[in-house]
């Protein structure tokens, strides 16, 4: 799930759709299609007017959120695009690969600009990606099934931050998020833990656990003060930054939570769950 600028919600599903709800989680007009297996990420743009989703199908599509209509398709080919991140200026797309690199695709084009490999991350699968904030220096960060965490200058390539071994996760990384300001980024594990990255100091600044199974994705508050989690253990824990501790959990879903997402003020949160369901939390007062 997903938030628009202008507070609907975007959600894409193992049914193969992607929906739009309003505030009330009403769906608005009829799902887009198209996708022939599930749709594993969809990214609204920065004015909420379409949106990018890719599927197990290896495929990216790109659907205008007004008209429903499928505006572009981009066919990555086997095992080059899983998860997808989308630039702040809405040019690019960012897809993470089964073999350890991270692709970049121009929206307007349909073509691979770039390929962003480490050593570090060969035949490893990327199972997370997100880019940076901050339009005059792109950042994307990978998590791959190896629980290593690396993030790329986007105009060199060069690798900028690299998290393994002592400051990494033990299994797999689901879900990579960089904090609004883009000086953090947080990370959700199978290792039953979330962890916080400085960018800047270059190290882990905290390491949450509680969950008692795997954390499949995690979203930072717009004022940076609140980590929220969903988890396979069926429930969204609400972090907080800077007591380095758990402030709140729901325990509402009938199954695992595999998507969460703050809206643009950070007062209500977005929880996507493995039986169909979509739930909202008013979080304002957390």
């Amino acid at each position: 799930v997903a938030w628009t600028s202008a507070g609907k919600l975007v959600s894409g599903s193992v049914d193969e759709t992607v929906k739009v709800w309003d505030g009330d989680l009403k769906a608005e007009g009829a799902p887009m299609g198209g996708h022939r297996l599930g749709v594993i990420s969809a990214v609204p743009n920065s004015t909420g007017q379409w949106c990018a989703c890719s599927s197990i199908d290896n495929t990216i599509r790109l659907w205008d959120l007004e008209s429903r209509q499928l505006t572009r398709t981009i066919d990555a080919g086997p095992l080059e695009a899983w998860s997808l991140a989308l630039s702040s200026n809405d040019a690019m797309v960012a897809t993470g690969t089964h073999y350890g690199a991270v692709n970049v695709w121009g929206v307007e084009t349909g073509d691979k600009m770039q390929a962003l490999k480490s050593p570090q991350t060969k035949d490893q699968f990327v199972m997370s990606v997100d880019v940076s904030p901050d339009a005059a220096k792109y950042r994307v960060a990978a998590g791959t099934s190896a629980g290593t965490v690396t993030v790329y200058d986007l105009e060199t390539g060069a690798v900028t931050s690299s998290f393994n071994e002592a400051t990494g996760h033990a299994m797999p990384v689901r879900c990579a998020k960089f904090s609004h300001n883009g000086e953090l980024l947080v990370t959700a594990s199978d290792d039953m833990s979330v962890h916080v990255y400085d960018l800047k100091a270059q190290c882990l600044a905290a390491s949450f656990t509680g969950h008692t199974s795997w954390v499949l994705s995690v979203d930072c508050s717009s004022d940076q003060r609140h980590i929220a989690s969903g988890s396979s253990d069926q429930s969204v824990r609400i972090w907080d930054l800077a007591a380095k501790d758990c402030s709140h959990t729901f325990t509402s879903h009938n199954d695992q939570v595999w998507s969460v997402a703050y809206n643009n003020d950070g007062t209500c949160l977005a929880a996507g769950c493995d039986d169909g369901s979509v739930e909202v939390y008013d979080v304002s007062s957390l």
